[in-house]
């Protein structure tokens, strides 16, 4: 069956989300893939496609109610994520190899290998430009050997991945979707959130002993480039390339300097900034400009963290001065 193809890749800022009703139409539905969908069992076909183009990055999530076998590659110069959005119905083929609920596949755009997948199939790619990632990982000292490989792909396990897909959950739901369209901010910190993600599977090394000295070292050069950037809080992937060092070793760090987790820190870092903004404003403030402001894209989870931290709503902070 010839590959047609789908809609170019750009990195334009892009949202689709749209249902499919025959194999063309679906296999034709991600930008800038070239792909061919066999149908396996019987019965008419239905799917359903959801797609975010960020800059560098592109997230789809593709349901199916057909078992497949599927063929192709993802656009040029990429590197792709693949894994069960929802646990599997039931276990998938990847090569004539046997992958489960907990796998990840990691391949090259252009080395994707055949896949077999049952009925019901739920799936999230993530696809990434493979020389930023590539970067990032140089500039937190992980190696990354897939080049090595010569099939240009390997599926691995996932000791965890809900928090990866708590954080799916919030930026691909369709009540978030038009604030992280329209605001560079949470743009860019859903990019970093899920770059770090993506970097954090990749660093399968467990961190390595440091002593008390060298872990205080390493919170003291986090803390003091925060600090001195609370105008524009970093993310953690920013916080990581700055000081050279993995996730898993700032974990390692922070947790046994000061008893918090570095994703902890940089929220109440936030947390505070919003605190300040909201202490300082105008009547023509608003509860959801500020939060956007310090990249909060979930209001509700912002209001509740807030309130626990300060013991009041923002609501109620913002009445105070006005």
């Amino acid at each position: 069956m010839q590959i047609e193809s789908s809609p170019v890749y750009s990195d334009e800022t892009l949202y689709r989300s749209f249902e499919t009703f025959n194999i063309e139409q679906h296999a034709n539905g991600m930008s800038g893939w070239q792909v061919c969908y066999d149908q396996v069992s019987a019965g008419q076909f239905n799917g359903h496609i959801t797609e975010l183009n960020l800059k560098e990055i592109q997230l789809v999530r593709d349901r199916s109610n057909r078992a497949l076998v599927k063929t192709g590659k993802a656009w040029d110069g990429s590197l792709s994520f693949n894994m069960p959005y929802n646990p599997l119905p039931d276990n998938f083929y990847c090569d004539g190899n046997v992958s489960s609920s907990d796998s990840i596949l990691i391949a090259k755009g252009n080395c994707l290998p055949e896949l077999l997948t049952p009925e019901n199939l739920d799936v999230i790619s993530i696809t990434v430009n493979k020389e930023s990632i590539l970067s990032i990982a140089k500039k937190q000292n992980i190696e990354f050997y897939l080049d090595n490989n010569s099939d240009g792909h390997y599926i691995t396990k996932l000791k965890s991945n809900t928090d990866l897909l708590n954080d799916l959950r919030i930026i691909i739901s369709e009540s978030h979707i038009n604030t992280l369209i329209q605001q560079k901010t949470i743009q860019n910190r859903v990019k970093d959130t899920l770059f770090q993600h993506l970097i954090d599977i990749i660093d399968s090394e467990q961190a390595q002993y440091l002593g008390p000295v060298a872990r205080k070292k390493v919170v003291d050069k986090a803390r003091d480039y925060v600090l001195s950037n609370l105008d524009t809080p970093p993310s953690i992937i920013e916080l990581c390339n700055v000081i050279g060092t993995s996730r898993r070793k700032l974990q390692y760090c922070f947790q046994n300097t000061l008893g918090i987790n570095p994703v902890t820190f940089l929220r109440l870092v936030r947390l505070n900034a919003a605190h300040r903004d909201l202490l300082n404003s105008n009547s023509n403030s608003c509860v959801q400009d500020v939060a956007t402001k310090w990249g909060f894209l979930h209001l509700s989870r912002f209001a509740s963290e807030y309130k626990t931290l300060f013991k009041e709503l923002p609501s109620e902070t913002l009445k105070k001065n006005i």
